[in-house]
């Protein structure tokens, strides 16, 4: 009995190892084809990445120009350097924002008054989910370069407002 259990074991090891034998040989076939697919879907993402990163170019918007406002009031620059103005000014009914001036000129500019003020062109980067795209948001970018009493075809609904441009990088 101790004979044929041994011999149904020994025959049970023969073939475990002759299985062993065929599975070495399937599994580099196996890793074979996992390693070229792996090499192929690496490959494919990179690219496709690739594409992504030239594709998602970033925005910009450009003001420039002249615009229209009103003049609410003058208030020193407590902030800056002693020497430079701040006027609340608002465009035709629209909400009052900050305009800074690199010079004085409480004593030029008159409360009430509109003016056509002229500006550096500027360039702001836009986040991905900017739609309405408003000066007002960007006050402190404004490099007001000159200014002029506002005519009358420039005053109330025909007011001069800045170009704004969309530019991709």
């Amino acid at each position: 009995m101790k004979k044929m259990i041994a011999g149904i074991l020994c025959l049970v090891l023969a073939l475990s190892l002759s299985g062993c034998g065929t599975n070495a040989q399937s599994s580099d076939t196996c890793n074979t084809n996992y390693e070229e697919g792996y090499t192929a879907g690496y490959e494919a993402g990179y690219h496709d990445g690739k594409q992504q990163v030239t594709g998602n170019e970033k925005r910009f918007a450009q003001f420039s120009g002249s615009f229209t406002a009103t003049v609410e009031q003058l208030l020193p620059d407590y902030y800056a350097l002693p020497g430079k103005t701040i006027a609340v000014v608002h465009f035709f009914q629209d909400r009052p924002f900050l305009l800074h001036f690199q010079k004085d000129l409480t004593g030029e500019l008159i409360e009430g008054t509109s003016y056509v003020f002229e500006f550096e062109t500027f360039q702001v980067e836009l986040p991905e989910d900017e739609e309405d795209l408003d000066i007002l948001d960007y006050m402190y970018s404004i490099n007001v370069t000159g200014y002029r009493a506002a005519e009358d075809d420039e005053l109330g609904t025909d007011s001069k407002l800045p170009t704004v441009e969309i530019v991709l990088k």
